[in-house]
């Protein structure tokens, strides 16, 4: 044939067929350990500074569909017998997140009511539901590797995608940002030894930390923008008096959220007055 050939060819065997690599237990401990321990530290802390700042701390599509994952991983797919306690944990956590996020997430879309927006919420959850269970079914992927290592990008994406709808530091602090960072670093170095085969993984892990880096040096720089310092603790919240989510900022008239934040701003007069 006249067209040059490929400059890469298909393997004879799939690289999702292979099994995972033999690992001393140790190791693979030592690597999720960290793992386990960053996303756990991100989490308390994004639920901390979201009581702080009555905005979410880990982005609403991040919840949605990590809540999806950790429910049919856990009661829903075979796994294995260790990993799936692990999951249901993991899935307790997001249920206390998911209440905040009802809460608190849907000051991040005011052209959306309330109503609205808890049905878009649930109803991701079910559509990401069905996604996991269909995606591990059709790849055989026992240990849901393939989903959560892919979702992954989107995930970490998602914090710079919040950051930059708010256009302030609510909710987020660079504590948050470090032990997310940290969580995901650890879990790469999991599924690589785990799957040392697989190049897909490599390629996605390199983007998650790629994407990780880039947040905490925005999110750094937005904090400096704003005057304070991206390590303090105790921070309140930013000054956005344009943005009808901030605490004290008032939604324009014939907006969703217009009469709620109304409410919310006469309850704290009164609240002042009283004191």
């Amino acid at each position: 044939m006249w067209f040059p050939p490929a400059l890469i060819d298909l393997p004879n065997v799939a690289p999702v067929t292979l099994p995972e690599a033999d690992r001393p237990s140790w190791l693979f401990w030592i690597l999720m350990g960290p793992c386990a321990s960053g996303w756990l530290v991100a989490y308390g802390l994004a639920i901390y500074r979201a009581k702080l700042d009555k905005r979410v701390g880990i982005p609403v599509f991040v919840v949605e569909v990590n809540l999806a994952w950790e429910f049919t991983l856990s009661l829903i797919l075979d796994q294995a017998d260790v990993q799936r306690p692990i999951n249901l944990s993991w899935f307790l956590v997001d249920c206390f997140i998911l209440r905040q996020t009802l809460a608190y997430g849907w000051k991040d879309y005011p052209g959306m009511s309330r109503r609205a927006f808890r049905w878009m919420v649930f109803g991701v959850i079910a559509w990401s539901a069905v996604f996991h269970i269909m995606t591990t079914y059709e790849l055989k992927d026992a240990t849901g590797i393939y989903t959560g290592t892919g979702l992954n990008v989107f995930l970490s994406l998602s914090f710079i995608f919040m950051l930059n709808r708010r256009g302030s530091s609510l909710g987020q602090s660079m504590y948050v940002a470090l032990a997310k960072g940290i969580g995901s670093f650890f879990a790469g170095w999991t599924v690589l030894v785990m799957y040392p085969g697989h190049h897909l993984f490599i390629f996605l892990f390199l983007t998650v930390w790629t994407i990780d880096a880039a947040y905490c040096v925005l999110l750094y720089r937005k904090v400096r923008e704003e005057g304070r310092s991206p390590w303090a603790w105790n921070r309140g919240p930013a000054e956005v008096p344009d943005d009808p989510g901030a605490p004290g900022g008032i939604a324009p008239a014939g907006t969703p959220h217009h009469e709620e934040r109304e409410e919310e701003r006469e309850a704290a007069v009164r609240g002042a007055a009283s004191g």
